[in-house]
């Protein structure tokens, strides 16, 4: 496997930490921008919430980090990328949490698609792919165990924006419902798309306090270290 050094870029993938390497993808899916994900797993990579419009050179440069074991709608959302990337290595697994499943299969057309508790044997010790509860519509909690701490990866339940949306209507929302500017819990996708907000809310600052991470990867804004403030997701769950 191919190892950059620290925020490296190769066609845009920067790499976070090694050992398993790390790296992110920002990508545009229309009205906003996400990071994708990429992760060394055992003989190979896996890529979470695949990067949708971009040029082949992104995911060739992907497989010079290894060879593209999986590919991972992280929620019933964030599948734009997929068909692309399953066209693209088409031995690759396709996961989702297992409340997507059926909404990311009708909109990529693509079957065979497994459930998060099927990826183990794919991504070995290191990284664990949870289908968080209390859940509609399902989202993964991705977690690496680096070298230099723990990772945590999440979609749409956290986000770190550093300034509000440029869009009038969308800028009203984030800020009327306190989900921007800065690291805030979303509070507006949980509304269709949580069951028990407050019992997530619990079950995070549970995990969090249980496993601190060292590093928070939000689909959504920008890359939080937690070595100076190790409490700091506890307390925005609440605790």
């Amino acid at each position: 496997m191919r190892v950059w050094s620290n925020e490296t870029m190769l066609y845009g993938w920067k790499q976070i930490v090694s050992d398993p390497l790390v790296a992110t993808f920002e990508y545009s899916f229309g009205p906003g921008a996400a990071n994708s994900l990429l992760v060394g797993v055992n003989g190979g990579v896996i890529v979470v919430s695949p990067p949708c419009r971009v040029g082949t050179d992104v995911l060739d440069a992907a497989a010079q980090f290894g060879t593209v074991r999986a590919v991972v709608a992280s929620n019933a959302f964030h599948y734009l990328g997929v068909p692309a990337w399953k066209a693209r290595f088409p031995d690759a697994q396709i996961f989702a949490p297992a409340q997507s499943i059926a909404r990311v299969a009708a909109k990529t057309g693509l079957s065979g698609i497994r459930p998060l508790a099927d990826s183990a044997a794919v991504c070995g010790e290191q990284v664990t792919l949870t289908d968080m509860p209390h859940y509609k519509t399902g989202e993964v909690l991705v977690r690496i165990r680096a070298a230099s701490g723990l990772a945590w990866y999440v979609t749409d339940v956290i986000l770190n924006l550093q300034q509000l949306p440029a869009h009038p209507i969308a800028r009203a929302i984030f800020q009327w419902s306190g989900s921007a500017p800065g690291l805030r819990m979303n509070k507006i996708g949980p509304l269709f798309m949580v069951k028990d907000r407050p019992a997530l809310k619990r079950w995070l600052r549970d995990e969090a306090e249980r496993d601190r991470p060292r590093w928070l990867i939000p689909a959504h804004g920008d890359v939080v270290d937690l070595a100076g403030t190790p409490n700091r997701l506890a307390e925005l769950f609440g605790g």
